[in-house]
């Protein structure tokens, strides 16, 4: 089936391998139009998306159309890092990402972490705002030869000590 903007939400799950053609389609599509921006590729189109959706540390949005987002976690004591999130294009604007991102914040709620930490390449501004408007705020930013992030973070709301 194809994906079209009519592909709403219907759950969020683990990644399965057999989800990694369309994780590594959703990654083309929504880095795709970075590509003219960056001096490299931005790292989510160099992944093996066999390894991601086996790694265990991905989770998935799906609609009636099959999987239409992911997001990619890895724990850092005491925080989540939150490393990949992408929504297929024709489906953002929806709330799919804040979606996935609330998940993410739970997850390092429930396990009792100081909350989420994440980067961004700084010519991908419209990524900084939206988690700036889900209440991340950037702690710093860093530059090499071969880009430019900034980084974000989030604390927990409640958090078990």
């Amino acid at each position: 089936m194809a994906i079209t903007e009519h592909s709403a939400l219907t759950g969020l799950r683990p990644a399965s391998v057999q989800d990694s053609r369309q994780l590594e389609e959703i990654a083309r599509e929504a880095y795709g139009k970075y590509l003219g921006l960056v001096d490299e590729p931005p790292a989510p189109l160099l992944l093996d998306y066999r390894e991601v959706a086996a790694s265990g540390r991905t989770h998935v949005a799906v609609s009636d159309d099959g999987v239409i987002g992911m997001v990619t976690v890895e724990p850092d004591d005491p925080y989540l890092i939150l490393r990949n999130l992408a929504v297929h294009p024709v489906c953002q604007g929806q709330g799919i990402g804040k979606k996935l991102v609330e998940f993410v914040e739970e997850m390092a709620r429930s396990a009792g972490l100081k909350g989420v930490r994440l980067w961004t390449r700084a010519e991908m501004v419209e990524n900084i705002s939206f988690y700036r408007r889900l209440g991340y705020v950037i702690t710093h930013a860093e530059r090499n030869e071969h880009a430019h992030r900034v980084f974000l973070c989030k604390e927990s709301s409640s958090r078990r000590d």
